[in-house]
């Protein structure tokens, strides 16, 4: 079959909560004959009055030519064609158990006589559907042949909405691996497992165009319209529907006597009246009450406070990436180290290791994407903030400490830097560079080493990258201590603080600064800030000072030169 002429044959999406048995489509089949598309040429000579034997040709041929047809069908309604209704007329012992079905539905169809419909249907579970549901054609050619990948996707069996989950297990028995990563796979789990497409329902609308003498061809079947429903519930229909455009057109392949055809697809889906909606709006309602009465169960009514005059602080983040290290096959290990004051419960993990990863040119730099998650949980509380005579200690956040590592095919170690990260004291998003060190050593037999057979200078103390945990002075001093620069870690934060004072924080219009500052962790700070601020703005004004003076001092030699 070709298409003649057809508006417009593009696919049309609907989307629609309702189910999809209430669709319903009225499709109407009319036969024309290809004169009847010639149009008149204006101002041609009248016609002459016809005769008797003219009038009874043209009521002959009009019956014999004209044929129309108007027919609704609803969602997987089976509507048998002539062929089909040849093929079950008589038993087989080879039909499957559809196959029995249908024998019984045409032998009822039968006794009641022989129906002479043209436009037949093919649900989701015929043969026809299941071969042509991937086959994908470029163009409207007939003489078109299926490319490759359509015929290997023909073979793909996509697994139908509502299949049950004993019949999914009889069909694939899942067997858990500790391996996710298959060597060998077999081709039954490459089609099961890379077929992205989600579980769809087909129904195909056909027509017969064959004369009624005789049964129809491949050839002669057409389709009409495809429908198809995925399990997010996308209806497409191709093409779309008429909605009082033009009608489509199929013409046969004869050379001599072609059949032309024209057939229209419109909704013809029962509408919801008003008591209905409101039954239906009322439904919802009641499913989402219950819904949230079922969440609010699940989280409770009182909501989880820390004790009085304790911070809890919660970190989520991301290890995203390293770059720019001179090795490759790079893998992170860091853990937080807790300042004085602050205290986590006994089973929260506070060291982690990632991946190792393989680092790829992106722009100018080696990066190893890593997206490593993690998350922690810790408590501030200072119960020495009542003792007014005690001296004020600075507070500090807790601090990562990272180390960043590689390991070759050949299994040698190397430290490829260290950094840190203190968690910032403002709650939000950050996102974080961290530039990396690493020790150098004071012979060349350590970068021989190093380049060799593995290994390298490391610290002892993995705090020694911030401030050590030893440290007892007043001045830190690294003075001597060789390093040399390597790359970088990017790391992405969310932090969350809790407390109960921050209960208060509307009522009593107190910013986050005067928040943490009664929970002593901004007093001090506060104050150094302040310093900061006071010494930058007289540093300026002694600079805006200098300047002034030096203009005044040049105006003055001037002066006293051209006197």
């Amino acid at each position: 079959m070709a298409d003649l002429y057809e508006p417009d044959v593009g696919t049309a999406y609907y989307r629609s909560s309702d189910p999809v048995k209430n669709l319903k489509l009225s499709v109407k089949l009319d036969r024309i004959t290809s004169s009847s598309l010639i149009p008149t040429v204006p101002g041609a000579p009248p016609a002459r009055r016809p005769s008797a034997e003219d009038v009874e040709l043209k009521d002959l041929t009009k019956q014999g030519m004209k044929d129309k047809e108007e027919i609704t069908i609803s969602w997987q309604q089976k509507i048998f064609s002539q062929r089909e209704m040849e093929l079950y007329s008589s038993e087989d012992p080879s039909f499957s158990p559809v196959d029995r079905k249908y024998h019984n539905e045409v032998k009822a169809l039968l006794e009641k006589g022989k129906p002479g419909n043209r436009i037949f249907t093919y649900v989701d579970h015929d043969r026809f559907s299941q071969e042509d549901e991937a086959t994908e054609y470029l163009t409207t050619s007939p003489k078109e042949q299926p490319t490759y990948l359509s015929e290997k996707m023909s073979h793909v069996r996509r697994r139908r909405i509502g299949m049950g989950r004993q019949r999914r297990e009889r069909d694939h028995t899942f067997v858990p691996k500790l391996n996710v990563i298959e060597d060998d796979p077999t081709e039954e789990l490459i089609t099961r497992n890379h077929l992205m497409s989600s579980p769809v329902q087909v129904m195909h609308i056909m027509a017969d165009l064959s004369p009624r003498e005789r049964l129809a061809t491949d050839e002669e079947e057409v389709v009409l319209c495809t429908i198809q429903i995925d399990a997010n519930g996308v209806l497409s229909i191709h093409p779309d529907f008429n909605r009082g455009r033009r009608a489509y057109v199929k013409e046969t392949l004869k050379e001599f006597g072609k059949e032309v055809f024209e057939y229209t697809i419109e909704h013809a889906s029962k509408e919801m009246n008003r008591q209905e909606q409101d039954r239906e709006m009322k439904m919802y309602r009641e499913v989402y009450s219950r819904h949230k009465d079922f969440l609010q169960a699940c989280v409770g009514t009182d909501f989880e406070l820390p004790p009085p005059d304790v911070l809890r602080l919660l970190v989520y983040g991301e290890i995203e990436a390293a770059k720019d290290f001179e090795y490759d096959d790079l893998y992170l290990h860091f853990f937080v180290d807790l300042p004085k004051y602050w205290s986590v419960e006994r089973h929260q993990q506070l060291s982690w290791v990632t991946q190792r990863c393989a680092t790829k040119v992106h722009g100018r730099d080696d990066v190893a994407y890593l997206s490593f998650p993690f998350h922690f949980e810790v408590f501030y509380r200072n119960d020495n903030l009542v003792e007014e005579e005690k001296e004020l200690e600075v507070p500090h956040f807790p601090t990562i400490m990272i180390e960043v590592l590689s390991l070759d095919t050949w299994n040698r170690f190397r430290t490829e830097g260290y950094t840190y990260l203190t968690i910032p004291g403002q709650p939000g998003k950050h996102r974080e560079r961290l530039h990396c060190w690493r020790p150098t050593g004071t012979s060349m037999t350590s970068q021989l080493r190093r380049f060799f057979i593995g290994g390298s200078p490391e610290l002892e103390d993995p705090t020694y990258s911030a401030i050590p945990s030893t440290f007892q002075g007043a001045h830190l001093s690294k003075f001597g201590f060789k390093t040399e620069t390597t790359g970088s870690v990017d790391v992405n934060l969310n932090v969350i603080m809790q407390s109960r004072a921050f209960r208060d924080k509307k009522a009593s219009k107190q910013s986050l600064s005067s928040l943490l500052e009664a929970l002593g962790i901004n007093a001090v700070q506060q104050n150094i800030s302040n310093v900061l601020d006071a010494f930058k703005k007289a540093r300026q004004r002694m600079l805006q000072a200098r300047e002034n003076a030096t203009k005044d001092l040049i105006k003055t030699t001037t002066r006293t030169a051209t006197a």
